[in-house]
């Protein structure tokens, strides 16, 4: 399948595929430690819908279909930078309702990351910024939808693929792609392990 096979996301999309991926990353070992005594749906969903935001307007952002049972937002690493005007229009005033605690520890970790993935993978690539099914519908094949065609599409760029995850469960599931582990390191200030990946 290609990427045009796919549903692409639009602004229309953006409330839906918060309430998706917030379900999907309730759980998730970063939310609940950035958030602290903030973390719960609202407030996941507010950041979830800042990042779809910003993946429909300067990267690319898929549904598994129109029903948006999962969802994959990606970009190219040299396209994948944040200012001041793309973030105001991704909608980043809101993430002001998360409180300054949670502000100063995403900051840091966003640091962190970048600094890894400067680090580890050089040239030209492919960033997968997230990838998150509807819990109901785990199982059933969406991730597999929605991976498959970007891998195509970075393969026939001949490009890598990198991307980082906090759960070891999905380490085991990025193998099954195709990713290896080229880094494991702890986030500064709220100990959680980052595993960095990459499909060459």
């Amino acid at each position: 399948m290609n990427l045009d096979k796919l549903y692409k996301l639009s602004k229309k999309d953006l409330d839906k595929s918060a309430q998706v991926l917030a379900k999907a990353f309730y759980d998730y070992p970063m939310f609940k430690c950035i958030l602290g005594e903030k973390h719960n749906m609202e407030n996941i969903e507010i950041f979830l819908r800042f990042l779809i935001k910003y993946a429909v307007l300067y990267g690319k952002a898929y549904g598994s279909s129109s029903e948006i049972e999962g969802i994959l937002l990606f970009s190219s690493f040299k396209d994948y930078h944040f200012n001041l005007f793309r973030s105001l229009r991704s909608g980043a005033l809101s993430l002001v309702k998360l409180g300054s605690d949670a502000g100063k520890k995403l900051n840091e970790f966003n640091n962190f990351s970048l600094k890894i993935h400067q680090e580890k993978v050089i040239g030209p690539h492919q960033y997968v910024i997230l990838l998150g099914v509807d819990p109901e519908k785990q199982g059933q094949g969406f991730g597999s939808k929605l991976m498959y065609p970007m891998l195509k599409t970075a393969e026939k760029k001949g490009q890598p693929c990198y991307l980082e995850t906090h759960s070891f469960k999905n380490v085991k599931i990025y193998e099954g792609f195709g990713f290896e582990l080229i880094s494991e390191d702890l986030v500064p200030g709220i100990n959680i392990p980052h595993w960095s990946m990459l499909k060459k």
